[in-house]
């Protein structure tokens, strides 16, 4: 298979807001993977971007993990602790081995059995993934749910560079990198911009911006966990989910790791003046 190969489309009522993608044809230094992409709203403005020119590994919607018990399954250089970042022969795929699509109570959803492989395509991790959309008042919703599980006895060590020493740069876990956007503002229920949104700890983070001259607006959710939210506005656009702002998480034997996610995309931008500075942020 290429390298975006499609798997499914996503559509709300008549309309294709989404598109499941394989990875399967990524290049191994960019650590293949399925994810999202384009994602867009009901109105067609694309919020998604994929293989950009500054982090080729960044891919659409998804989920990526730079250290599962020392595999780099996020791609690029990885961090080691008073090196930096370094090109390093240990990047990982992760890997469909059994999608299925059915009707939900609301809408549509897919199910996905993954596996996590380290270079030698031994298995590190598993996942069972579920994505379901549906059409809301606003516009549509997007919920992902992943549950992790380990493949042997021992505990997985779910890391990056944030566990691995790198303070404030706990990437890693559910990421979503924007299509390029101008006027951004980003915010939570009392934080508002970057500085103060990156390493807070909130229910919901929002994103608004303008996408090729298109307002748009996405908040995400968290269900089920209280991570830190990580954000790039200034270097490049981006949310995400830090699975191990400082320290792994730790996947035990028989006993799944989940993390779950809501995203209502709209058409238009929201108010923002309900954001004051401020927010519980952890050290960036």
């Amino acid at each position: 298979m290429s390298t975006d190969d499609r798997v499914r489309t996503i559509e709300v009522g008549a309309v294709e807001v989404a598109v499941e993608r394989d990875g399967a044809g990524i290049t191994d230094t960019s650590s293949p993977r399925p994810y999202v992409h384009p994602v867009r709203t009901l109105g067609g403005t694309v919020l998604s971007a994929h293989h950009p020119a500054d982090h080729d590994w960044h891919c659409g919607v998804g989920v990526a993990i730079p250290d599962v018990d020392g595999v780099n399954c996020w791609g690029g250089r990885t961090y080691v602790h008073g090196r930096g970042y370094v090109w390093r022969d240990d990047h990982g795929r992760v890997d469909v081995v059994r999608a299925e699509q059915r009707p939900a109570q609301y809408g549509s959803s897919t199910t996905q059995e993954l596996v996590w492989r380290g270079p030698d395509h031994a298995v590190v991790l598993h996942e069972d993934r579920t994505l379901a959309w549906r059409t809301v008042d606003s516009g549509w919703e997007l919920t992902w749910s992943s549950s992790f599980r380990t493949p042997g006895d021992a505990v997985v060590h779910l890391g990056g560079p944030g566990s691995n020493g790198r303070v404030g740069a706990g990437y890693g876990g559910f990421f979503w990198r924007f299509a390029d956007c101008t006027d951004v503002v980003v915010r939570t229920a009392d934080a508002q911009g970057e500085a103060a949104v990156h390493g807070s700890v909130a229910p919901w983070v929002e994103w608004s911006a303008v996408f090729e001259g298109a307002p748009a607006t996405i908040r995400l959710e968290a269900l089920d966990h209280r991570d830190p939210w990580f954000v790039r506005a200034a270097e490049y656009p981006a949310i995400g989910s830090a699975l191990a702002w400082r320290v792994p998480a730790l996947v035990h034997p028989g006993v799944p790791l989940v993390r779950s996610f809501r995203a209502t995309i709209t058409d238009g931008t929201t108010a923002t003046d309900a954001a004051t500075p401020g927010g519980n942020r952890l050290d960036r």
